[in-house]
C-alpha cells in the first residue's frame, strides 16, 4: 500500500447451580480525498432504528476515557508486523473469498442496509483485496476508506483502478491506529472474525476504528457476534485423519492412533457442516455487542 505518483484515488502508505447464562462483552473530489486521508494522530468518537439495527451514540464521559485510552497508543510489535505479512499472501483471500457463504452473506447485509450506506461515507477496516469496500461503492457510497496495514493492499489498489471506482474507494495502507481520516464515518464494515471468533481476530481495530471515527448514530455491520459452543460428529473426517493409521498399506501402524488424536485436535478446522453433525443444541459461550464493547472487556476475553 504504497502510495503512486498520479494515483487517482488517494491511495496512501502509512507506517506501519447450573452456571449462569453469559453476559454480552460490552452490554468528494479526488484531491480533496487525499486531504483527507493522510498519517495523524489518534482521536475519539446506541440507538435502535426501525429495522431493529443497532447503532453507536457515545456518551461524553465514554469518550474522555477513551480519549486517555488512545493517548497510549499501542506500538506496532514484531507479532503484528509478522501477522500483517501472513496476510500479504494470496492464498489466504482466495480462501475467504472463496467461502461463499461468508462473502454473499456479506454483499447480502450490505445491499440490505443500502439505504444506511448510499452517500455516506464508509470504512473497510482489514480491506484485504477491498471486495467489501466494492460492494459497498456498489450499494452507492459516496467514499470508501479502505484500510488494511497488509502489502495485500497494493493489489487492492489496483483492483479499485481495474473497477472504475478510484473516485469513491481511498485505500490507506497501515494500521487503523496510525492512518488519519480527517471526517467521521456514517458505516463501519469489516470482516473481522477469527478461528473460534476471537483467535487472531481484529476485534480491536474495529473497536478503535468506532471509537476515532464512527458518528453518533452511525452503524457497524456486523454489530454483534455470538459465540455458540457444541459437540459434532464427523466420521468421515475422523476416518481420513485419525482410521486410516489403523492399516496402511497392510501395515498395523495403530500405534500412530494416541499422536493421530493429539493432532487431529490441535488445530481448528474449519468446515461446512450438516445439522445432523451436531449432537445437542448449541451452548452460547459470549456475546459480542459491538457498540458497547470496550478494550477493558476484550482484553478480559
Amino acid at each position: 500500500m504504497f502510495p503512486k505518483e498520479n494515483s487517482s484515488n488517494g491511495y496512501h502508505h502509512q507506517p506501519p447451580a447450573p452456571p449462569p447464562p453469559p453476559l454480552p462483552l460490552g452490554v468528494g473530489n479526488i484531491h480533496s480525498h487525499r486531504e483527507r486521508a493522510r498519517r495523524g494522530t489518534r482521536r475519539s468518537r446506541a440507538s435502535p432504528d426501525s429495522l431493529g439495527l443497532r447503532v453507536y451514540d457515545q456518551q461524553p464521559q465514554q469518550q474522555q476515557q477513551q480519549q486517555q485510552q488512545q493517548q497510549q497508543r499501542a506500538p506496532c510489535t514484531d507479532f503484528d508486523m509478522a501477522y500483517f505479512h501472513s496476510y500479504a499472501h494470496l492464498g489466504i483471500h482466495q480462501e475467504m473469498i472463496k467461502d461463499r457463504v461468508r462473502t454473499e452473506t456479506y454483499r447480502e447485509a450490505i445491499m440490505r442496509h443500502q439505504s444506511f450506506i448510499a452517500g455516506k461515507v464508509v470504512v473497510d477496516v482489514g480491506c484485504g483485496t477491498g471486495i467489501l469496500a466494492i460492494f459497498c461503492a456498489q450499494a452507492g457510497a459516496k467514499r470508501v476508506y479502505a484500510v488494511d496495514a497488509s502489502d495485500i493492499a497494493l493489489q487492492a489498489n489496483e483492483v479499485v483502478k481495474a473497477n472504475n471506482l478510484s473516485d469513491v474507494i481511498v485505500v490507506l495502507h497501515g494500521r487503523v491506529e496510525d492512518v488519519e481520516i480527517d471526517e467521521e464515518v456514517d458505516v463501519i464494515i469489516s470482516e473481522w472474525m477469527g478461528y473460534m471468533l476471537l483467535y487472531e481476530s481484529m476485534l480491536g481495530s474495529v473497536i478503535t476504528a468506532r471509537d476515532r471515527w464512527l458518528k453518533p448514530g452511525g452503524l457497524i455491520l456486523p454489530s454483534s457476534a455470538t459465540l455458540y459452543m457444541a459437540p459434532v460428529t464427523h466420521s468421515d473426517r475422523y476416518g481420513e485423519s485419525i482410521d486410516f493409521w489403523r492399516n496402511v498399506y497392510g501395515i498395523d501402524m495403530s500405534a500412530m492412533l494416541s499422536l493421530a488424536k493429539q493432532c487431529a485436535f490441535e488445530e481448528p478446522s474449519v468446515e461446512t457442516i450438516t445439522g445432523e453433525n451436531i449432537l445437542t443444541w448449541p451452548h452460547v459461550v459470549s456475546v459480542a455487542v459491538l457498540w458497547l464493547l470496550s478494550f477493558l472487556d476484550f482484553a478480559s476475553i
